[in-house]
């Protein structure tokens, strides 16, 4: 086969184009599951209000003993934790304290 030295640029350039292509596609798809993967894991980094120990919430910044034993004696008298918002119900959680410790906890 000969080609032209024009007609070798432009398949050249095709080719180019596919390769670059191709790539963008495989980063495309890599990065979006990377961020599914993050989404994951800031999920398993909270502790599950309904099930966390006396010893997973002193952990807590700003959560002492006292507080900790307190939101498990919620628990208790109230079964479970509905929303992350009924620890304003407990004595000792204000609103700067429950915007302080919300994010870490999830209910499940």
């Amino acid at each position: 086969m000969n080609f032209s030295r024009q007609e070798r640029r432009i398949i050249l350039f095709l080719i180019a184009v596919s390769l670059l292509g191709l790539g963008i596609n495989f980063l495309t798809k890599r990065c979006s599951q990377i961020r599914v993967i993050g989404y994951i894991n800031q999920d398993l980094l909270k502790i599950n209000l309904n099930k966390a120990t006396r010893e997973a919430l002193i952990d807590i910044p700003g959560i002492g003993s006292k507080l900790a034993q307190r939101i498990i004696d919620y628990r208790k008298d109230n079964i479970v934790f509905k929303d992350i918002s009924e620890l304003k119900n407990i004595k000792g959680i204000g609103e700067s304290k429950y915007q302080a410790i919300k994010d870490y906890f999830v209910i499940k």
